[in-house]
Parts: C-alpha cells; sequence; structure tokens
C-alpha cells in the first residue's frame, strides 16, 4: 500500500527545502509557458493586473510576460502584495495541494478506525461529495479509502496480536 505517500509535515517541509538551482527568468517563464509541474515548489509567479500568484503548472489562463514577476517563495509574494491562486494553491507545502487533504482524511481513519466509516460519513465530514472524495483519496494514495480502512484496521489487529500472521498485500 501506498500510506507513505502521505508524509509528515516535517517530511514534507524538508522534501521542499531542497530546492533545485535557481532557473533564469526565461527558463521560469518558459516553465511557466509549458505548466512545467517539475518546478513547482522551486518559484511562484505572481501576476500584477489580477494580484494573483501561482505555481508555474497553474491550470489557469496565461498572463502576459509583462505582468509577471518570479518570486522564489510564496512568502515573498505575499510580502509583495500578492494573493494565493484558488485553482493550485501555491502554499500547499508540498507541490501537491490535495495531499494535505487526503493526509487529513488518513487521520480522521486512524482515530475512527473503531466506528463504521462510510464514504458517505467522509464525505460529509471534509464537505466533499462522494465521488470527489473517492477520486481525490485514490489519486494522491493510489488506494481507495475503503482499502486503505481495511487495512489500517488490519495492521491495528495485528500489532495488538489478533491475528497470528502478517497481512500480505495483493500484487
Amino acid at each position: 500500500m501506498a500510506t507513505n505517500a502521505i508524509l509528515s509535515e516535517e517530511e514534507t517541509m524538508k522534501a521542499t527545502a531542497k530546492r533545485t538551482a535557481d532557473p533564469t527568468p526565461a527558463r521560469r517563464w518558459q516553465a511557466v509557458l509549458d505548466r512545467d509541474s517539475s518546478l513547482d515548489g522551486t518559484f511562484v509567479f505572481g501576476v500584477s493586473s489580477t494580484g494573483i500568484f501561482c505555481r508555474p503548472s497553474c491550470p489557469a489562463k496565461r498572463p502576459r510576460r509583462e505582468n509577471v514577476k518570479f518570486f522564489d517563495h510564496a512568502l515573498q509574494a505575499e510580502q509583495a502584495g500578492y494573493r494565493a491562486c484558488l485553482r493550485c494553491r501555491p502554499k500547499a507545502v508540498d507541490g501537491n495541494p490535495q495531499s494535505a487533504l487526503v493526509r487529513a482524511m488518513c487521520r480522521y481513519i486512524e482515530q475512527h478506525i473503531d466506528d463504521r466509516l462510510t464514504l458517505s460519513l467522509l464525505a460529509k465530514e471534509f464537505r466533499l461529495s462522494p465521488f470527489h472524495l473517492q477520486r481525490t483519496f485514490k489519486s494522491v494514495l493510489g488506494v481507495s479509502p475503503k482499502a486503505f480502512t481495511s487495512r489500517t484496521h488490519a495492521d491495528r489487529c495485528h500489532r495488538q496480536g489478533h491475528l497470528r500472521h502478517p497481512i500480505r498485500q495483493r500484487r
């Protein structure tokens, strides 16, 4: 199972602290035009005509070059008077705005493992539709919330000695 895909906040901060070599403005602009997700987390760009800053892979309409200013960190863009884009969520720590949501879902499932958790209940708790919750969870972790719940429950039973043999993962 890919539960290790959800890192702790500390691990995520360490991962994003490893920045690549500072790209030139021309390389940054090309990354914006190409919507290059490999440079997410290395810089953000602010658009003066809208007052918004985004990550390079943002799906929003491309701005004019003369309206763009590049920043190394989201904090710098905020200090310059820009606000975060609501589409790409450039302030997300690990570059994936959905992983924080899925991390919260995982913690909720782990804390309420003895309750009868359904997709509808989780969706209500996180104010999402069941379909969107399922799709988001699976896109980040690679497994459904049900599979995660089952595996978490089985792991807990094994740790507590209720199971004699470890649970094998399907291949």
